[in-house]
C-alpha cells in the first residue's frame, strides 16, 4: 500500500495510505483530509499539486486542466493521479485550509444585478448571517442556480470589509444555466444559496513589487485583493494591473480601476483589446500579455499573481520565467467556462 505524503506550504505534513487504483484526493478524502478540489473529474484545475518524488500514474481516459509548462515543472492533478509507490506532494496552500473551518452552506439574497459590458453580469448578493462567513481576498464561492440542481463556482470581487456585500463577475454563456436564470429570471431579494469559501489563490505575505494579470472576468478575485492590499497597515506595495477582454464592447470596470489609482498612487492599471477597436481607444492592442513590460522583469522579488483562460495564463507563465522570475513566485488561477 503506497504511502503518501503531503507537504503544505506553511510547512505541515501529512501521510495518508493509499488503497490499489486510488486517487491521491480520494486517499486524502478517505482519511477525513480536505485537500482543495472541486469537479473531481480532472477538468478544473483546482486540486494541483506539484510531485516532489515518487511514482504516479494518471488515470487514463480523463482529459486534465494542466498546461504543457505546468506538467514538465512536476504538477499533477490530485483528483486524477494515482500512487504507484510512495510518493510526496506540495501543496500550494497553507495546512490550515485542510485544518480550519471547512466551507459551509449559507443563505443569500439577490441585492443588485448589472450588465456592467457587453459579456458580462455583476451580481451582488447580501449573505445571511454575514458574522460567520469568513473569506479571504481570492477565494471563491459555489452558487446553486435557483430551480435546478446545478451549482457553478465564481471567485469573490469584492474584500472581507465589504461583507455582507459580496459581488462577483459571470461572463454570459448563451444557454448557460446561471446565464439565463441572470439574464431572465433573477430579481432583487431573490433567495439563493451558496457554498463556502474554497480555494487557496490568494495573497502571499511578501512585501516586495506585485504583478496581476487578468483576462476577461478573471479580474474578479485580482479586484478583491487590490482592495484587501489598501486595507493593509503600512505602504502598498508597487503593483501593476494588465487587463485584456477580447474587444472595447466587453471591457468594464474602467472607473472602478481609475478610482483605485487614485487611492492607491503606488497602483499602474495597463488595458488591452485583442481586437483593434473602431472607436478611440487609450489603451493598447494585444492580449494582457502583451503589456507584460521588460521593467517588470527587472524585480528579482516580483510576485505575479494570473487569473484568467488557461491560453493566457501558459502564456504569461512562459514569458515570466523567460524573463527570470521564479516559478514560484507566480501564483494562478484558471478560469473555464462552466458546462452549460
Amino acid at each position: 500500500m503506497p504511502d503518501i505524503r503531503l507537504v503544505f506550504r506553511d510547512g505541515h505534513e501529512e501521510r495518508v495510505p493509499a488503497n490499489p487504483g486510488e486517487s491521491v484526493l480520494a486517499a486524502a478524502l478517505r482519511a477525513g483530509l480536505p485537500l482543495v478540489h472541486q469537479c473531481e473529474s480532472g477538468s478544473c484545475g483546482t486540486c494541483v499539486a506539484r510531485l516532489q518524488d515518487g511514482e504516479v500514474e494518471t488515470v487514463p481516459d480523463r482529459a486534465l486542466a494542466l498546461l504543457e509548462g505546468e506538467v514538465r515543472d512536476g504538477y499533477r492533478l490530485t483528483c486524477s493521479t494515482r500512487p504507484l509507490a510512495d510518493c510526496t506532494l506540495v501543496l500550494d496552500y497553507p495546512g490550515t485550509v485542510i485544518t480550519g473551518p471547512q466551507p459551509e452552506f449559507y443563505k443569500a439574497r439577490v441585492g443588485a444585478l448589472d450588465w456592467i459590458s457587453r459579456s458580462v453580469i455583476r451580481l451582488d448578493l447580501i449573505i445571511e448571517d454575514a458574522e460567520d462567513f469568513e473569506f479571504t481576498a481570492g477565494q471563491y464561492v459555489r452558487i446553486k442556480v435557483p430551480g435546478t440542481d446545478q451549482w457553478r463556482s465564481y471567485s469573490m470581487a469584492t474584500a472581507p470589509g465589504n461583507l455582507p456585500r459580496i459581488s462577483f463577475l459571470v461572463r454570459y454563456l448563451d444557454g448557460g444555466a446561471m446565464s439565463e436564470w441572470l439574464d431572465r429570471t433573477a430579481a432583487p431579494d431573490t433567495e439563493i444559496e451558496i457554498e463556502g469559501p474554497m480555494g487557496s489563490f490568494g495573497l502571499l505575505d511578501e512585501t516586495g513589487p506585485i504583478l496581476m494579470l487578468a483576462g476577461g472576468t478573471g479580474l474578479a478575485p485580482l479586484m478583491a485583493m487590490l482592495d484587501a492590499l489598501r486595507a493593509r497597515s503600512g505602504p502598498t506595495p508597487d503593483i501593476a494591473l494588465e487587463f485584456g477582454c477580447n474587444t472595447t464592447q466587453d471591457l468594464f470596470f474602467a472607473e472602478d480601476l481609475e478610482l483605485r489609482e487614485f487611492w492607491m498612487p503606488s497602483l499602474t492599471v495597463r488595458t488591452a483589446v485583442i481586437e483593434a477597436p473602431d472607436e478611440e481607444f487609450d489603451g493598447s492592442i494585444g492580449d494582457a500579455v502583451s503589456l507584460i513590460e521588460a521593467a517588470d522583469l527587472e524585480k528579482p522579488d516580483l510576485t505575479a499573481y494570473l487569473c484568467g483562460p488557461p491560453g493566457m495564463i501558459e502564456a504569461a507563465r512562459n514569458r515570466l520565467i523567460e524573463g527570470g522570475i521564479l516559478p514560484e513566485r507566480i501564483r494562478s488561477e484558471q478560469f473555464r467556462p462552466s458546462d452549460v
